[in-house]
């Protein structure tokens, strides 16, 4: 089979993509990698096979796409013609079935994918990759409609991954569908590697208008986030948290809400874990950011571990804060703290004084 490949490839871009369709990618794998990684800068190939592959990745697509619904019809007849004679045994059996159709064009896509990926991560990075941009982003642009085929959203995520590592040109084009869905799978297949990724990948998340409406879904996987334990206990994790606060004022102050209801909870690790998340996030922000990290929200843990009715309630906050007073040598910190202290307890002994200057003197 290697031969037959090699010798295709030789030939033309299109004779190797007609019988590289053919084979079992499983098995083809190693196959395919050696095949595209030897091929040499001075190559045709270099610009022929990139274009001939976005073709081929975009007439399959829409050949997907074109596939008939299981509860649909493309031309449904109309209700004042007489209904159309059964086809024949014959006929019927000679045209595939749906279910064949489809199989056989996610296991296409799932092939060429698989070649565009290696054309992007050729160590000598010999390919017009600019003609081979319609075709990834035909397949970036569907990937929800592919999100059921683990395989194939799996490879294409991966492509649309190395095309922004890679500041390729149209990488911005390749994270609207790729990023919500690699938020998605990380937090429900919960993989470190797939932590990584997204923490790799931080810097996409500020092409996105947090505040525009269309991108409340995404919002939510953030905060989800912030209560996924693998996030927290990861550094990755914890780096990209961090991150986030700095995406949008909004976003912000919605995930400092949502670390104040997990406080009375009191589990050591998520309350350490949101401590060292705000001290991160505290020392990137800026402006408003930072203030209401400090203002309208460190302030009131302080306070309320001042008042706090509980014993418990008041360590459990105190661990939230140990993050900053284990740091209080860090440039600025010590300075922030007290600052924030100071009036609060000022007031508290305020208050204690007054009631003790109210207390009935005794009788002598």
């Amino acid at each position: 089979m290697e031969k037959r490949l090699r010798h295709s490839l030789q030939s033309s871009a299109e004779e190797f993509i007609s019988l590289a369709t053919k084979q079992s990618l499983k098995s083809s794998k190693s196959i395919f990698k050696t095949l595209i990684h030897s091929i040499k800068p001075s190559s045709p190939l270099c610009t022929s096979l990139p274009s001939t592959l976005s073709d081929s990745i975009s007439a399959s697509v829409q050949s997907f796409q074109n596939l008939p619904g299981p509860n649909s019809s493309q031309n449904p007849p109309s209700p004042h013609s007489p209904p159309a004679k059964r086809l024949r045994n014959s006929s019927r059996c000679s045209e595939p079935e749906p279910v064949d159709q489809k199989h056989a064009l996610l296991e296409r896509l799932e092939i060429l994918a698989h070649i565009a990926l290696l054309c992007v991560t050729h160590p000598r990075k010999p390919f017009l990759l600019s003609d081979l941009l319609p075709g990834v982003q035909a397949l970036h642009d569907n990937l929800i409609v592919f999100e059921s085929e683990s395989a194939l959203s799996a490879v294409i995520e991966g492509l649309c991954e190395e095309w922004w590592k890679e500041n390729l040109a149209g990488r911005e084009s390749l994270i609207s569908q790729s990023l919500p869905f690699l938020l998605s799978r990380s937090l429900t297949l919960n993989k470190k590697m797939d932590v990584h990724k997204v923490c790799v990948l931080r810097e996409a998340f500020t092409l996105f208008d947090f505040d525009d409406e269309s991108i409340h879904d995404l919002k939510l996987l953030l905060i989800r986030c912030m209560i996924s334990p693998l996030y927290l206990k990861a550094e990755d994790g914890r780096r990209f948290l961090a991150f986030v606060f700095g995406l949008s004022h909004q976003l912000g102050k919605e995930l400092l809400a949502m670390i104040r209801s997990q406080i009375p909870f009191g589990r050591k690790s998520m309350l350490e874990a949101y401590g060292d998340i705000l001290f991160r996030a505290w020392r990137a922000a800026q402006g408003d950011s930072r203030s209401e990290i400090e203002n309208g929200f460190l302030q009131d843990l302080i306070e309320a571990a001042i008042h706090a009715a509980s014993g418990p309630f008041a360590s459990y906050i105190r661990r939230v804060l140990g993050a900053f007073i284990n740091q209080r040598t860090t440039d600025g910190v010590e300075k922030m703290l007290f600052r924030l202290a100071e009036p609060i307890v000022f007031r508290s002994l305020q208050v204690n004084g007054d009631r003790v200057n109210n207390l009935p003197l005794p009788l002598v």
